[in-house]
């Protein structure tokens, strides 16, 4: 702990370098910070609050918290009618778009290379466009495997272990399933996001380097997106969790209809509360490896900031590995800051230790300010696969070629 701590105050001290002012031009300095935590975050970060206000003598900051899903359309709004915050939390979907938009402080040159070089590489990534940095992260999260121990006993399967890779997975699940007690092997969701770890466990990519071309057309992405239809159609294992008004995984997880289900670190302390039997592996690897997909919030400071300085040694106070391994011991959640790793207590939060490996793994999403707009034209191409309706190598032309006139501008 005694190094967090010299490491937390080297953070600070570089930060005041950086800002070019002390501690007493600061007297009457305040900031605004829209926030988006859930119920059991936001106690948390409000103590967060209150030690960087205790750190910074004479600096006050005002926490308005939003709903995480009416955040944005407020964002947009405020951005038109100059009435913006300092400081916003946003998905790191919604950062590119920000940073596109010329809405967003550059902090490159306020964060040493040395502080940087301590977040983790997947989870700074969200906050790259074009070389610059446009916030930081305070929370990263990816998919891993949730299986159900009671029901791999009742199917003679270890409950100590899950499926290791995808052909496994099939085996498994045909154990698991009993179709007509309405019991699965797997419960999937149906959107790209979601989808993304099949994709990158066959090397398939999102977009080209430069952003001009959706890529899951390839013969890796068809081939991946085909296992996971095959689940339904040709293995029989997937109870159709991804139906319009079908039992969603996530409850048929909790009742024992899927023995198996993709979830993050979020839905650790439902099933635990629920008492439910679980266990957590890694996402079962393909020709690729085990992979997942990234997820997670950013803190950014808006252009128009009043103390942008201050803003930024905020971001970096909430980055910073004392404030990463309390988040992480208060809340099980993976700590972005890779100095807080060792101080991850497994036996408190003993599903933490596999989300962290799963991490490293991870594949950032390219930066892109239209990837809400691509999930919105990949997600009924491949409802259109799972359903049956069309073949998985139409429905992924048919969404790239869309994709792709976005991305060149021509659709509006």
């Amino acid at each position: 702990m005694r190094r967090l701590i010299l490491l937390f105050a080297a953070v600070l001290v570089a930060a005041l370098a950086a800002g070019g002012c002390g501690g007493g031009e600061r007297e009457g300095a305040s900031l605004t910070i829209w926030q988006t935590y859930n119920d059991e975050e936001n106690p948390v970060f409000k103590e967060i609050v209150a030690q960087f206000e205790e750190s910074h003598p004479g600096v006050t900051i005002e926490v308005v918290r939003l709903p995480f899903a009416g955040a944005e359309p407020k964002i947009m709004t405020a951005l038109t009618t100059n009435t913006e915050p300092d400081i916003a939390r946003v998905d790191v979907s919604f950062l590119a778009k920000l940073a596109t938009k010329n809405a967003l402080y550059d902090i490159t040159a306020h964060v040493p290379a040395e502080f940087q070089a301590e977040i983790l590489p997947v989870a700074l990534q969200s906050c790259v466009l074009n070389g610059s940095l446009w916030g930081l992260p305070d929370q990263t999260n990816g998919l891993c495997l949730f299986y159900n121990r009671e029901l791999f006993r009742r199917a003679g399967l270890d409950p100590d272990r899950s499926p290791v890779t995808w052909d496994e997975l099939i085996e498994y699940g045909k154990k698991l399933t009993d179709a007509d007690e309405g019991v699965f092997g797997i419960g999937v969701r149906n959107s790209l996001w979601w989808s993304l770890p099949f994709f990158y466990t066959y090397g398939a990519e999102l977009l080209s380097d430069d952003g001009t071309r959706c890529l899951l057309a390839s013969e890796k992405g068809i081939e991946a997106f085909q296992l996971k239809v095959d689940l339904h159609q040709k293995h029989r294992i997937e109870g159709g969790a991804w139906r319009a008004g079908g039992i969603q995984n996530d409850l048929g997880f909790q009742n024992g209809r899927y023995a198996m289900i993709m979830n993050g670190p979020w839905a650790v302390k439902t099933l635990e509360n629920a008492g439910i039997d679980f266990g957590v592996g890694l996402i079962p690897a393909g020709p690729e490896g085990s992979r997942t997909n990234v997820g997670g919030n950013n803190l950014v400071v808006f252009r128009n900031a009043k103390n942008p300085e201050l803003a930024v040694e905020f971001l970096m106070f909430v980055a910073s590995a004392e404030t990463q391994a309390m988040w992480a011991d208060r809340l099980g959640q993976v700590p972005i800051n890779v100095g807080a790793l060792d101080t991850i207590d497994a036996e408190k939060h003993p599903y933490l230790p596999v989300f962290v490996e799963q991490m490293q793994t991870a594949t950032a999403r390219p930066q892109t300010q239209y990837y809400p707009e691509i999930e919105n034209l990949m997600n009924p191409e491949m409802q259109a696969a799972l359903d049956g309706t069309k073949s998985v190598k139409a429905a992924l032309e048919s969404a790239v070629a869309e994709i792709d006139k976005l991305l060149a501008g021509e659709l509006e």
